[in-house]
């Protein structure tokens, strides 16, 4: 299998988590992190450059998830995934957010997601009125966190696009290298 790997405005919205949310513990967790994430992490950020999704994005998210949210991992990817679409769906990004359905929205999320993760596969299918299916590939086949980041920023970046009560429920994929996803909204 291939290392998968994740664009450096990841690792950059998850630093700026730390640092918005949680600045009184943010050095903490700097000296917390792996001897090989810490330089990066406490430095300059390349945003373009590609970065190991073990060691540079689910260790440093796991980190988070231990000090800020009691080990409580789901809900530690759910509010940085959160966050991260806040932070990333700015500009451009926030005018189709106006004037975009929630379908259009999922399937330029299918665009975004590819442009940030590789190898990665994104589908979105069983496209209603009012809910879909996302299968993405698995980042990180050792923990579901990363799954739940993702479904973190996709439910957020639903509720920008003006979906009501957005909710999620995982559902089976019919292959253990993914995971699927439903969201629905009123």
């Amino acid at each position: 299998m291939n290392t998968t790997e994740v664009k450096g405005t990841g690792l950059v919205s998850t630093r700026t988590y730390v640092k918005e949310k949680h600045p009184e513990m943010y050095n903490e967790w700097l000296k917390a992190l792996s001897p090989t994430a810490q330089p990066s992490y406490s430095g300059v950020i390349g945003s373009s450059e590609w970065y190991n999704v073990e060691t540079m994005y689910y260790q440093p998210l796991k980190k988070i998830a231990d000090m800020f949210f009691a080990g409580n991992e789901q809900l530690a990817a759910i509010e940085v995934g959160r966050f991260s679409a806040d932070f990333g769906l700015k500009g451009v990004y926030k005018v189709f957010l106006l004037v975009a359905s929630p379908q259009a929205l999922m399937k330029a999320a299918k665009r975004i997601i590819s442009m940030y993760y590789r190898p990665v596969d994104v589908e979105v299918k069983e496209i209603d009125k009012k809910s879909l299916i996302l299968t993405a590939t698995r980042l990180y086949d050792k923990s579901e966190m990363l799954d739940y980041r993702t479904i973190g920023w996709c439910v957020r970046a639903l509720e920008l696009a003006n979906c009501k009560g957005v909710n999620y429920q995982k559902v089976p994929s019919s292959n253990s290298g993914q995971f699927s996803v439903k969201f629905s909204w009123e």
